[in-house]
Order: structure tokens, then sequence, then C-alpha cells
């Protein structure tokens, strides 16, 4: 601990490569599941402008959000929208905020307990794969904030470079079918749907985790600086972009629609000649549960301290319970979701969630402009 607080008063440069991880590690997570589908089911309906939308939008929230949280250098978003917004309006939108967060870690786990179930051991029953990824998630998600962001530090710099070793593989690799691609844009100008760009936003919008992680960040700067803004905005693009294309490139523009998690049968197409292991997938499912998991628990780490804001503060022999509670809430439904909604259904919920979400990013910036104006004029 003392050794993270040294760190945070030696100086801005340090402590900031860790918000740039969150943000990509979101991007990582959200490209292999859930997002790729949707994108794919529209491939001819306009994706690429959906795709263009996103990026643009998506990066202007995140210019707005994290400008204004860097204005309160040391405070999370629950301490700002407590301190200069109505009470009545401040447990409304904590809450709601909460809740959503939980939302995400939820559509992360639901996806990856039925990969792992599809692709590693379908004997396993689908409870007891829950029950592991939740113990863990759990586990993580009740540690201090500055642990966390130790955690993730080192599962992005194992996992990080075999990603990208893959998806160079991917794009060079003799399969790979450029014609399927080139039809895809020729759609770009069609008009796409609400529910495609909130797709695509989605994998790029980890920068919210700053409404808790600004705490023991507390960078020296109160505006983002350029530089690294615009070389987020590549990687994303580049991201959402390989995510999108990639699928269809191996499996072509009719057949890619056909697979339920698109990017794992592309990922079983891909061999690694000289590699000590040669099927890529066996690789690239380890490292996304590694990625899955990892997400999950930052994700639920900043739902469960929003929550802890607005709940009462109960205690039972030093220890406090609200935390422990919200994770077991959360986890026995995680676990029984399996048995409770189909595929289809969890896929149609995400399509709306991810909808969802445009406004709410212009509800939150809004929250915090306000709350900047607020705080100039006192």
């Amino acid at each position: 601990m003392e050794k993270a607080n040294n760190n945070r008063k030696g100086g801005g440069s340090r402590v900031s490569r860790y918000f740039y991880y969150l943000v990509v590690l979101y991007m990582l997570a959200n490209v292999v599941a859930l997002v790729p589908r949707i994108l794919i089911q529209d491939r001819l309906n306009g994706t690429v402008m959906a795709l263009v939308i996103a990026i643009v939008l998506t990066m202007f929230y995140f210019y707005i959000f994290t400008n204004s949280m860097l204005k309160f250098p040391g405070k999370g978003q629950p301490e700002i929208v407590l301190t200069y917004t109505p009470k009545w309006f401040a447990f409304t939108y904590l809450f709601f905020v909460a809740i959503l967060y939980f939302c995400s870690a939820w559509f992360i786990l639901v996806s990856f307990i039925d990969i792992t179930n599809i692709f590693i051991n379908p004997e396993m029953p689908s409870f007891l794969i829950g029950a592991v990824f939740l113990a863990l998630v759990s586990f993580g998600a009740l540690m201090k904030t500055e642990k966390t962001l130790y955690a993730l530090e080192i599962v992005l710099l194992i996992s990080l470079p075999l990603i990208i070793a893959i998806f160079f593989k991917a794009y060079f690799n003799q399969l790979l079918s450029w014609d399927a691609i080139k039809v895809v844009f020729i759609h770009s100008f069609e008009k796409p749907s609400i529910s495609t760009i909130g797709a695509a936003s989605y994998s790029m919008i980890g920068f919210y985790f700053i409404s808790i992680y600004n705490r023991v960040l507390k960078p020296k700067v109160n505006k983002l600086k350029l530089i690294p803004f615009l070389l987020l905005g590549i990687l994303a693009t580049v991201n959402i972009f390989t995510s999108f294309l990639i699928p269809i490139g191996f499996n072509g523009v009719d057949g890619s629609e056909n697979y339920i998690y698109p990017w794992f049968s592309t990922a079983d197409s891909i061999r690694m000649e000289f590699g000590f292991i040669e099927r890529v997938l066996f690789i690239f499912l380890l490292l996304y549960i590694g990625i899955s998991i990892s997400t999950a628990t930052i994700t639920c780490h900043v739902g469960v301290e929003t929550l802890k804001s607005i709940l009462p503060k109960k205690k039972w022999k030093g220890i406090a319970m609200v935390p422990s509670m919200i994770l077991l809430v959360f986890s026995v439904f995680t676990i029984s979701s399996p048995y409770l909604f189909s595929q289809v259904h969890i896929f149609d919920f995400s399509k709306f969630y991810f909808s969802l979400l445009l406004l709410v990013g212009a509800i939150s910036c809004s929250v915090l402009l306000y709350a900047v104006r607020r705080s100039k004029s006192k």
C-alpha cells in the first residue's frame, strides 16, 4: 500500500498507464462474443457506417467524460455526484449506473460460461463453470482498488502480445477472403440500426471505469493529452474493424452469420506452423477466459463501489457486509442464468442494452459537465 501511495505521489506518468490499461482491456474483452455477432448480423445493412458513427460518438463521450473526471483529482463519480447534485437525483442516478455495470459483467460472464461449456468441457455442468468464474470474480472485486490494477497489468502483459500475434496471423492468412470483405464495404452507406451502433460503441467504453479508479490514479493533469487520446482512437478503430471483418473474411459473407461465436470458429481455422500449440483456438480460449474474468472483476468492483456510496454501511464483526451481499446476489443470478435464459434471449437483451448505453453516455457526460460547472461557481 505504501508503495502504491508513493507511486501516486511520485508522478502522473507512472500511474496514468493504468487508465489506458482499463480502456484496452475492455476493448479486447468485448470483441469476441456478443458484439461481433450483432455486427455480422447487419453486415449488409450499413455496419461499416455504424462503426464510423460509433467511433466518433464514443470518442466524443470519452473526451468529455474523462476530462470532466480529471477536474476532480482523487475523487470518484459517486462523491462528485453526491456533492453537486440533489440527493434524490444522485441516489437514482448512481443506483441505475451501478446496475448497468453489473449488467456488463453479466453479459461477459454468461457468454464465457457458454463458450467454456461448448469449446473446453461440454461434460461440465454450466453451474459449476459459473461457480468457478464467480468465485474468482467476487474475490477480485472485493480487493482494494489499487490491487485490482496490479492484477490487471499482469494479465495484459501476458495476453496482449499473444492476441496481437493472433490478429496479425489472421490478417496475413491465405484463407482470408478479401473479396468477402469488399462485399461488406459495398454496403457501407446503408442506413445502420441503433443496436448496431450501440454494439460497435460498446467495446470502446472502458473509459467509464475512471468513475471509480480516479480515486487512486490521481493524475497531475486536469485534461486528457491529445496524442494518447488519438492513439486510443486509432487502436479502437483497428480493434472493432478487426472484430467485425476477420470472421467474415474467413467464413464468407453468408457463412459468417451461422456461428453463435464467430471469432472462436475463426480462431479454429488458424494454425501456428511453428508454435508449441498448432491450433490457435486453444491459446485463444485461454487468453480470452483470462481477459473475461479480469474484465468482469473490474466491472463488478466498479459496480460495488458505486452501490456502496448510496447504501447503508452495515458491518458484522468488523467486516463490511454490503459488498459481499451484493456479489452474492449477483453470483446466484449469473449462475442461474443459463437455466433461465436461452442464447436467443441473451442476444436480444444485449442489443437493447447496447442501444441504451448510447443514451446513458449522453446523460453521464451531462451530469459531469454540470458538476464541473457547479464546482467552479462555488
